[in-house]
């Protein structure tokens, strides 16, 4: 009898053991921040790192510090070229970005070969429109103008086809999948299109006639980022959000970052920090 009695408080033991050790194990549950806020506090952090730059940085910042609470350490690495992000991401040696739109991701999978992918559920977008230092109104940009436009394939084609709408020049058939300067048909006024990578179209802002530039880039740049004198209205067409490599859209982790964006917390936050360069959708 105290042997059988022996042999049942054993196996007692080792199911408490299994179970203890089930619960301990794998990242932070799913845990929507507005309703289940609290995590164990002796669980070590979960370590995710994403990339961004300096125009959208305080975003990312808000995102790490309202993420803290669910287990999450989140390292914002900060880069300085449009396109860096996207190739350390793909590399793996981040784990996301919040930069660039699908549009631009999209193209960007397709000339590198890789799958990144931009996770549903949290979108923003910012305005590209036509900026100008020297002129109040489009008739005035003169002959021989300068405008400055996007180097990329899908923000130069969405900076040509503005100059289009605004009558300023007219477009032929595509040679590829993008607009290019060579697919400018028509250019009455002989305007002299001048591409520089997209974080740069506010450098020239106060030399150029007129530089087409998202308003996040003015803002960064310390302009006024509604002091446009024509938008295109396409930006939700155009969006931005947490962006991963494929498989990871579904990982626990990006799942509890979306749900993050998602409350009314962030929303203030993103609202306060940007003022309108950027906006939720």
């Amino acid at each position: 009898m105290r042997k059988l009695f022996s042999i049942a408080v054993s196996l007692l033991l080792v199911v408490s053991s299994l179970a203890g050790c089930s619960a301990s194990s794998g990242t932070p549950s799913s845990a929507n921040p507005s309703t289940n806020p609290s995590v164990d506090p002796s669980a070590a952090p979960t370590k995710i790192t994403i990339g961004c730059m300096p125009l959208n940085q305080e975003g990312v910042e808000a995102l790490k510090e309202l993420a803290a609470p669910l287990g999450y350490d989140i390292e914002v690495k900060v880069f300085d070229g449009n396109n860096l992000p996207a190739e350390a991401l793909m590399a793996d040696e981040i784990d996301a970005l919040i930069l660039n739109h699908l549009p631009w991701i999209n193209n960007f999978n397709k000339e590198k070969g890789s799958n990144l992918v931009l996770v549903d559920g949290f979108r923003y977008a910012s305005l590209m429109a036509l900026y100008s230092a020297k002129h109040d109104s489009i008739e005035d940009i003169p002959d021989g103008g300068t405008i400055i436009v996007s180097n990329d394939p899908s923000n130069m084609d969405r900076s040509l086809r503005l100059l289009e709408k605004l009558n300023l020049l007219t477009l032929g058939e595509k040679t590829g999948e993008y607009y290019t300067i060579l697919d400018i048909a028509e250019n009455p006024k002989s305007l002299q299109i001048v591409e520089v990578e997209t974080t740069n179209t506010a450098g020239a802002y106060q030399d150029a006639d007129a530089t087409i530039c998202f308003s996040s880039v003015m803002r960064n740049a310390g302009y006024d980022a509604y002091s446009y004198l024509a938008e295109d209205g396409e930006n939700v067409n155009y969006p931005t959000g947490l962006v991963v490599n494929s498989g990871d859209e579904n990982s626990q982790w990006a799942k509890d970052l979306v749900g993050v964006t998602q409350t009314e917390e962030f929303a203030k936050r993103f609202d306060e920090i940007f003022q309108g360069a950027y906006m939720l959708f």
